[in-house]
């Protein structure tokens, strides 16, 4: 079985798209990509939005030879109507999705999902429902948790984490759980004991904000605890590559993964590139080079609606 992430903060964009290819199917996991709309008070910078295009071609690339896409949540770094990448992606595909209706938040349930949906209306060779419901292709199975919270609380909704098992090894992608601060976070962690995890990290950018110390703490431990648990890698990369003190963040759990003979790395680094977080560096990035980006028309789009 084979893991490629293709976009993620440590490679330059908002992201968690990733193939996993075993012997029996090729799966892409939340083909998208964003960007912070603001950050640092600032907007986007023109190399953000390089990196942007670059990579939402290369997710587009991929998609041609996948047979099966899972879409874990309705936020629009997991998720694309048709603006960046293109709904074409859907033709002939068979689509797994979070449920559209249950366990989920308004704006899910009533603009993003929807929209989603109707954009790719009569594309896919089938949808189906990943909440809690196995699939099994081949030798291949295909585990979804039941809806877990996005975060500490549900404010954001609701995503589906994923399992896939090919008979040898086990890759799960935990989708935006914030770095695990719930007990229904780590429960299908501890269930399908995974030897390669993709977890996005705690929202640690946003402490005392839309993070609290508590459940920062919280996170930490319990992905310290998969490491404990036997998983072999661990690639963290999402929510905490935006800070870019994030190996301060994740020190202790570097420590144990080393006295484990374990992995903990970012998506870059697993891929065996430097990292890359833009966004982190975005006031570096306009010092270096002061003038607004070319933001495409799609692309406002997108930022726009993401603040809605």
């Amino acid at each position: 079985m084979r893991i490629e992430p293709l976009a993620f903060e440590s490679l330059g964009v908002r992201s968690q798209a990733t193939l996993v290819e075993t012997k029996d199917v090729r799966i892409l996991i939340d083909p998208a990509v964003s960007l912070a709309p603001m950050r640092f008070r600032l907007p986007p910078h023109q190399k953000e939005v390089d990196k942007l295009t670059e990579l939402a071609k290369k997710i587009t690339d991929v998609s041609r030879d996948v047979d099966l896409i899972i879409i874990t949540h309705y936020h629009y770094d997991h998720h694309d109507p048709g603006w960046i990448i293109p709904k074409e992606i859907y033709s002939k595909k068979r689509v797994i999705i979070k449920d559209p209706k249950n366990n989920i938040n308004p704006s899910q349930s009533r603009v993003r999902a929807p929209r989603f949906l109707n954009s790719i209306s009569g594309l896919p060779s089938s949808i189906e429902i990943a909440d809690g419901n196995l699939f099994t292709v081949g030798d291949t199975k295909i585990l979804f948790s039941h809806a877990v919270p996005h975060g500490a609380d549900e404010r954001l909704g609701y995503v589906v984490q994923v399992a896939i098992n090919d008979g040898d090894q086990t890759i799960m992608i935990t989708s935006d759980i914030e770095g695990a601060p719930r007990e229904a976070h780590i429960k299908f962690t501890r269930e399908v004991k995974p030897n390669i995890i993709v977890i996005d990290g705690p929202l640690s950018y946003l402490l005392g904000y839309a993070l609290k110390e508590e459940d920062l703490e919280k996170s930490l431990k319990n992905m310290e605890e998969i490491i404990k648990n036997g998983t072999e890698t661990m690639i963290v990369d999402h929510h905490v590559l935006r800070d870019k003190n994030y190996h301060n963040v994740l020190s202790n759990l570097y420590d144990i993964a080393r006295t484990l003979n374990a992995k903990v790395e970012t998506a870059a680094e697993y891929l065996g590139l430097e990292v890359n977080a833009l966004e982190s560096k975005r006031v570096e990035l306009f010092r270096e080079e002061n003038k607004p980006a070319r933001i495409p028309k799609d692309l406002a789009r997108l930022l726009k609606a993401g603040e809605q």
